[in-house]
Formats: structure tokens, sequence, C-alpha cells
């Protein structure tokens, strides 16, 4: 008589393990994602709309202190919680995700926009470089900054897709 065994994720794609012995992750792929824009979350978090203002100078929008260079207005702007096909991205500091993100000149470490003015210092938030500025992340390149199996997979095949 054959034991019923599952097996983990990791098992099942990285080892050994057939689709009869599967245990699959609990992923959000059949619930309800909210997808928010950055507007909606600074007025459901009561934050001042001036702070994260930035103007247009040379085709790029910019914030007062020239750190964030980006091409891409807050109203533009979306998130979730989770992965999906809208939000590709993830930002490693509030561990959400973003359908655009900036990339440290530095260091190449993504930040998401609302972190990047939340965070305003003079020095990477990752590698401390004094001289840091933050630009619109390779478009064509994803970083995936989560060490789940699931989501390093789901984020490829969105990725492929």
């Amino acid at each position: 008589m054959a034991k019923n065994r599952k097996v983990s994720f990791f098992q099942k794609y990285f080892c050994c393990g057939t689709s009869n012995d599967i245990q699959e992750p609990k992923t959000t792929l059949n619930t309800y994602i909210i997808t928010t824009t950055i507007i909606e979350y600074l007025k459901s978090n009561k934050k001042d709309p001036k702070l994260y203002s930035m103007q247009l100078l040379d085709g790029f929008y910019q914030d007062k202190a020239k750190k964030i260079k980006t091409l891409h207005p807050p109203k533009d702007l979306m998130f979730s919680e989770t992965l999906t096909k809208i939000t590709l991205f993830s930002c490693p500091i509030c561990f959400r995700y973003f359908n655009f993100i900036l990339s440290s000149s530095c260091c190449a470490n993504y930040i998401c926009h609302i972190c990047a003015f939340e965070f305003q210092r003079p020095n990477c938030h990752f590698c401390q470089n004094e001289s840091c500025t933050y630009q619109d992340a390779d478009l064509n390149t994803q970083k995936i900054y989560t060490d789940s199996q699931g989501m390093q997979l789901y984020a490829l095949q969105l990725q492929k897709n």
C-alpha cells in the first residue's frame, strides 16, 4: 500500500517528487489582489502629498533634493502587497511590489519611490555611498529579493509572459 506523502515545493521543482506528491505553497494566485496607487496610499496613511512631490525638469521628474530622477510621475505608480502581472518589481525595504521601481546609481539595488521619498538621506540606503542618486531601473531585467522559491518561480513566469 503506497503511502500518500507530501513533498515541499523545493523538492518538487529542484529535487525529487512527482505531481501526485506535491503540496503547493499558498500563493495569492486565486485570491483577490489589491493594487493601489501612490496617491491612494498617501490619502489612506494621512501623509502630506507635498513631501512626495516632484518637478518636471529636462523631461524627468525630480525631487527637491535631486536624488530621484524618473520618467514616471507619482500618479502613474502602482503597488501591491503581492506579486502581480502589473507589479513585477519588489522593494527590499518595504517588501511591496511596484510597476516602476528605482535603482541606486552606486550599487544598482532597487528601492521604491515611496521609500526613497520617506527615507531621504545623503547616503545610499544600501552601500552608504555619499553621491548616490536613484534612477529608473531597467525594465528588461528584474531582481528578485525574496528567498521563497514559489515567489521566484512565479516572478520568472510573469517575466516570460
